[in-house]
């Protein structure tokens, strides 16, 4: 399949679920259209120097949540680049709302069964060591409306991270 190269004028938003894909698609996006690749949980440790449990340790959930809204607004000001957000940071209105201003969000969803085997090998996230398997279901279904809501599309990750790159080129190339 050859998709033309679209041109890009604002940073691509990837949003999803944990362990959906987020990292892994960016960062092949971001090499084949030529532009850089940012991590939103990376942003927030690198400018924090704290791991996220260690921030949540330190002032919980709010604190997160605070910090991750000012990685938000630095998006805003990136040039074209290719953002990956943590799980959660749609989940936050105000976050929606800058971010959907000043980039293209595209909401990528895995089945869950797939982020579950994911996430089950990385027990020192919070969202995992604090909820059942059944409670995290939940929150995919919750969190799963929301990114849809938020995004300008949707694509599956129920493939190869390179079919979801396609899917991407595709929806931009529109």
């Amino acid at each position: 399949m050859n998709i033309s190269q679209p041109i890009i004028r604002q940073p691509i938003i990837l949003c999803g679920f944990t362990s959906c894909g987020k990292t892994t698609i960016g960062s092949l996006l971001a090499r084949q259209l030529g532009i850089p690749f940012y991590d939103t949980d990376q942003m927030l440790i690198q400018q924090n120097q704290m791991t996220i449990p260690e921030i949540f340790a330190k002032g919980g959930e709010t604190l997160f949540r605070d910090l991750e809204h000012e990685i938000a607004k630095q998006i805003c000001t990136m040039p074209p680049s290719v953002v990956s957000t943590g799980g959660g940071m749609l989940i936050a209105e105000r976050n929606a709302a800058v971010l959907s201003r000043q980039g293209i969000i595209i909401a990528i969803i895995r089945p869950f069964d797939q982020c579950y085997t994911s996430i089950s090998q990385k027990p020192d996230r919070p969202l995992f060591k604090n909820h059942t398997k059944e409670e995290l279901e939940e929150i995919y279904q919750m969190r799963s409306e929301i990114y849809q809501k938020c995004a300008a599309f949707t694509i599956k990750n129920d493939s190869t991270p390179e079919d979801a790159v396609r899917q991407i080129l595709s929806v931009l190339g529109r």
